[in-house]
């Protein structure tokens, strides 16, 4: 192979590799098709969840009041196939998106920096004193400080969006889309 392309000018070698190269694009399917479970809460884009084929998904069905997990072999363009059970959007009351929100993740950051901040003042303060005085020693004002940065991390870290009702303005689409 290597022999074959050494004789070859460079024009050729581009002709040569483009040629392979649309092979490879155009012969698979992953590059022809999508397929997703989309949750969107009104007309928001910036609110989307997208779930795709071989992802594990948590949801509660109009026939179960309990939540199930399963994980989505297929989708179709009016139902859901899972690895146990087949759906319609329809019939889903809600989706566990506790670990798939983005917003969630943030709101760790924010509840972990507020903390850690709270512990970390509260830390310097008690060195200083030490440096100072010669014995640990922490502010009235460290405390109130420190106090309120650790209590509005922990109520951040209580904050999370966990569910998406199929109600209202929030829908549950089935997208399907084809190249060919």
């Amino acid at each position: 192979m290597i022999l074959f392309l050494t004789k070859m000018d460079h024009r050729t070698i581009k002709k040569f590799w483009l040629l392979i190269s649309m092979v490879f694009f155009f012969g698979s399917n992953e590059a022809v098709s999508q397929k997703f479970l989309l949750l969107q809460k009104g007309s928001n884009q910036k609110t989307r969840l997208k779930y795709e084929i071989g992802e594990v998904i948590t949801y509660k069905s109009k026939t179960n009041d309990f939540f199930i997990t399963d994980k989505i072999t297929d989708i179709q363009n009016d139902i859901l196939v899972l690895s146990e059970n087949v759906l319609r959007p329809e019939d889903i009351v809600s989706i566990d998106i506790y670990d798939k929100d983005p917003r969630n993740r943030t709101l760790k950051n924010l509840s972990t920096l507020g903390m850690a901040g709270g512990f970390v003042f509260l830390l310097a303060d008690g060195v200083n004193g030490l440096y100072q005085e010669g014995r640990p020693s922490i502010g009235q004002g460290t405390l109130v400080t420190s106090g309120i940065m650790i209590g509005t991390g922990f109520i951040l870290s209580r904050i999370r969006y966990r569910y998406f009702d199929n109600k209202g303005r929030n829908k549950i689409q089935l997208i399907v889309l084809y190249g060919e």
